[in-house]
């Protein structure tokens, strides 16, 4: 695996490119950067951009994550060829950022009230419990207590949790490609969880 960064003075991001069983070249890179400069006509407030080429056997594969100040954006491609792939993971990308061009613009002008949300850490499981009887697992027996003990909580964080509206919710989603979404409706000023559908579609469901 390699990686590379660059700071652009226009605007001051950072740029990632990471490779996996690919040697990042610095003909690849140009190519990159080229493709992401292009997209500072689209957007501004930039923060961060990732980019990880993959090689899977006969596939090459191109997954981009694009950071702004209050949004982000993913998208990927798979081809069979390493250029095409980034051409059309980029074009995936520009087409998002068009298609949301003017919400984005007003979603920026507006700013983004946010309040702090706190996540449990739990440690990894390292065993799964199947069928496992209470007398089996007794005071008499630690060391199969200790295997199949539930995972616990060992740290608490604070991440932000964004006042949002409906159409900003689902822009966000859109953008993100993210199964789910925790936010407080600017609506209802009640907290809401967004979910994508297997039809495509979104749910909206209020746990308050």
């Amino acid at each position: 695996m390699t990686d590379s960064s660059k700071k652009f003075d226009q605007q001051e991001y950072t740029i990632n490119i990471i490779g996996k069983h690919i040697e990042i070249t610095k003909p690849i890179r140009d190519y990159i950067e080229e493709k992401i400069t292009k997209i500072e006509a689209l957007s501004t407030h930039i923060i961060d951009v990732r980019v990880v080429l993959e090689v899977q056997k006969l596939n090459n594969k191109v997954d981009i994550i694009m950071k702004f100040s209050h949004f982000r954006v993913n998208v990927h491609a798979i081809t069979e060829n390493m250029y095409s792939a980034i051409d059309k993971a980029f074009e995936r990308l520009q087409r998002k950022l068009r298609k949301w061009k003017g919400r984005i613009q007003d979603h920026h002008a507006k700013g983004v009230s946010v309040t702090e949300m706190e996540v449990n850490v739990l440690e990894h499981a390292q065993h799964e419990i199947e069928e496992i009887s209470q007398e089996i697992i007794d005071a008499n027996n630690e060391s199969l207590k200790e295997e199949y003990e539930l995972p616990k909580v060992i740290k608490k964080k604070k991440r932000p949790m964004k006042h949002l509206t409906i159409d900003e919710a689902v822009m966000k989603m859109e953008l993100s490609n993210d199964n789910f979404m925790i936010y407080r409706s600017e609506e209802e000023q009640a907290l809401k969880v967004i979910y994508r559908r297997r039809d495509g579609s979104y749910g909206i469901v209020s746990p308050e």
